[in-house]
């Protein structure tokens, strides 16, 4: 990844961070909002009340400075009977802030034995380059003949001369026919 690409992806990563605690900052004023009138969650939770008269009474207690974004979020939960999710939608984007729903796995095969120095620089180079919370392997196989492949989540990086030797005897055959 190119440092222009890098800092892209700062930036990036930045306004999606932004975004989710603004949307997290907003629906916690909804649960706390109906956590502080009794009657009204009573409302929301009973199964038998129609969902029109769950939103009459909703609209009423929904911040004044919510985004109609979140609101219409908060509707529609009320609408299908899910509003006791409300919490847990929160948990899960809190959970995709923090990396997307966990550490990301950093698998890097080498033809031989890297050193530890080697090991570190990797770690190193790909932590710049992706982030922390990157979990590492190391592992060996011969089969590569040389290079490396490294593959950070659905990312592959394939430098091995197995797959150079492999790409240039289908582009040698592509020729041939």
């Amino acid at each position: 990844m190119s440092d222009t690409q890098a800092r892209i992806s700062r930036y990036t990563q930045a306004i999606h961070q932004i975004m989710l605690e603004r949307w997290q900052s907003g629906l916690n004023q909804v649960v706390s909002a109906v956590a502080g009138d009794g009657a009204l969650a009573a409302l929301l939770m009973d199964p038998n009340r129609a969902a029109a008269d769950k939103l009459a009474a909703l609209e009423g207690a929904l911040p004044a400075n919510l985004p109609v974004e979140e609101a219409n979020l908060v509707r529609l939960l009320v609408q299908e009977g899910d509003f006791a999710l409300l919490p847990q939608v929160i948990a899960a984007l809190a959970q995709t802030g923090k990396g997307r729903g966990g550490p990301t796995k950093a698998d890097i095969i080498s033809a031989v034995e890297l050193t530890p120095e080697e090991q570190s620089d990797m770690r190193t180079m790909l932590t710049k380059e992706h982030g922390d919370g990157l979990v590492f392997t190391f592992a060996v196989d011969p089969a590569l003949m040389g290079g490396l492949r490294v593959r950070v989540g659905d990312k592959l990086i394939d430098t091995s001369l197995a797959s150079r030797l492999a790409r240039l005897r289908e582009s040698l055959a592509s020729v041939v026919r």
